[in-house]
């Protein structure tokens, strides 16, 4: 009893650490909201004020932003979030950080289903707690955070499903929103459905008739998708990997496998600024000697539950590896939480392996010091340098930007601001909480709205007084400069 009172204690200190890796400083860091998060963002908020999108279109399926054509529940998700704690970062923010948080409870759950583990299950969902992979994406909002969430959640809904028909109709519900939260869904999740249906044929077999009910609630949810195909395809062509020149076959290998490097998981991370701290890969170095101990000990049990683990392993790359560029670690969260499980494995292994005591104690004595060394590192890049290094890639500066431009917009009969950081217009909308209704009819001119105009090069000549926001170069007339995190100035303001 009180053994499993202090495994009760140790699941709610992981899940304490959990929580607070993931708010602390939610809104300092990362650095400001990125072009996609604001979109979103401002759809949710126009979706909560007139139950339509910034293009004035009623509760679509699918969302227009940027004519990427975004899967309904990205937007819908937020919309609660937004009406309780206002149009703001912390707001945009909470949702994944929920749902990423529970998605460490959710391992827990789904470990010890599979391996009727309790200690594998702590030290899996502990690794996961504090894995740089899943806390970076956690900490803003990211659709393949989403989709990560609801696919655990149905895969553990299934497993407890036993005599229990409202698990299954939740399950089959739950892997239903699954699909419809990012593009990279609608091909992950039949694959993950199929691996579950091939490893789990004999209780599904059992289910006969009561099957009916999950297929129907999987097949309404891909009426959003069917109807809306031809649309649903244009970001997933835009970034295809068959546009690519070379052999396909070799181009296809070579984007799966690129999803293994040790360079990626490792050493160096994704070259997107937004997707890892520079100077460290998606994984701990500490858990490389863990995952090789895991993979060893997982493949020797050759057992149902490390089969479907592994197989979960290997098909986790193929939807990254359909479009460019590779590696990527947002289309790949597909991997987790399967590293984590499987470095926890892997210390069960070495725990348990048949070798001198001194031995053993000198590996794991050095273990724990690169793990202590590497945790420490990476907090400390994350919290003291990453703000500064990748500014640019959260558009540091817009919201000062923005918040000015407000504060003076009765000043000006005409407002222009330069497009080369991508949308401003976005960013007005968000930080202004311009009226969604007001701006229905004038959001298909993406160049100008209200008093507001956006540039490429030199604006054209007006006789109205004009506020001009440009970058840096033009330095005539300075009203006010805005800097990002590292001191930069991303904007001018001039008259």
């Amino acid at each position: 009893m009180n053994q499993l009172k202090n495994k009760n204690l140790i699941l709610v200190i992981v899940i304490f650490i959990t929580f607070f890796l993931r708010f602390y400083k939610l809104e300092q860091n990362p650095p400001g909201l990125y072009v996609d998060e604001v979109s979103l963002g401002y759809n949710a908020y126009s979706i909560l004020k007139t139950g339509k999108d910034e293009y004035g279109n009623f509760l679509p399926l699918f969302f227009r932003s940027f004519n990427t054509y975004n899967p309904a529940f990205s937007v819908y998700t937020l919309v609660p979030s937004v009406a309780i704690f206002g149009l703001n970062e912390f707001a945009i923010r909470f949702p994944s950080v929920l749902l990423g948080s529970i998605s460490i409870l959710l391992t827990y759950l789904l470990v010890n289903k599979l391996f009727k583990n309790k200690n594998l299950s702590l030290a899996a969902s502990f690794l996961f707690a504090i894995s740089p992979w899943h806390l970076h994406f956690s900490r803003f909002y990211h659709e393949a955070n989403l989709m990560i969430f609801f696919s655990l959640l149905g895969l553990v809904l299934f497993f407890y499903s036993k005599n229990r028909p409202f698990f299954l109709m939740s399950s089959a519900t739950v892997f239903g929103i699954s699909l419809n939260t990012s593009h990279s869904a609608k091909l992950w999740v039949p694959l993950f459905l199929i691996i579950i249906a091939w490893y789990f044929k004999k209780e599904i077999r059992k289910l006969g008739k009561k099957l009916v009910y999950p297929i129907l609630i999987l097949a309404i949810f891909t009426i959003p998708i069917i109807l809306n195909f031809q649309k649903t395809l244009i970001r997933p062509v835009s970034v295809s990997i068959f546009n690519q020149k070379g052999d396909v076959i070799e181009n296809l290998v070579s984007s799966y496998l690129s999803h293994f490097s040790p360079n990626f998981l490792f050493i160096r991370g994704d070259y997107f600024g937004r997707h890892s701290v520079p100077g460290m890969g998606e994984l701990y170095v500490f858990e490389l000697p863990l995952i090789v101990l895991g993979l060893i000990k997982l493949i020797r049990q050759n057992d149902r539950p490390s089969k479907f683990l592994l197989t979960w392993l290997l098909i986790a790359p193929i939807p990254a590896s359909l479009a460019t560029p590779t590696p990527h670690a947002g289309r790949s969260l597909t991997f987790l939480p399967t590293w984590s499980i499987i470095a926890a494995v892997g210390l069960n292994n070495l725990l348990s392996l048949k070798i001198r005591q001194y031995l053993k104690g000198i590996f794991i004595t050095g273990l724990l010091a690169v793990a202590v060394y590497n945790i420490i590192t990476y907090f400390h890049l994350y919290y003291k340098h990453y703000p500064k290094e990748k500014a640019i890639d959260w558009s540091d500066g817009h919201k000062e930007m923005a918040k000015y431009v407000g504060s003076v917009y009765d000043n000006y009969e005409r407002i222009v601001i330069t497009k080369y950081w991508g949308h401003p217009y976005i960013y007005l909308l968000f930080y202004l909480k311009y009226d969604p209704k007001k701006y229905h009819s004038q959001s298909e001119n993406k160049n100008a709205f209200d008093k507001f105009e956006f540039f490429l090069g030199t604006p054209e000549e007006s006789f109205k007084k004009t506020l001009s926001i440009s970058t840096p170069e033009n330095k005539k007339n300075v009203l006010k400069e805005f800097k990002m995190n590292n001191g930069d100035t991303i904007f001018v303001a001039h008259e």
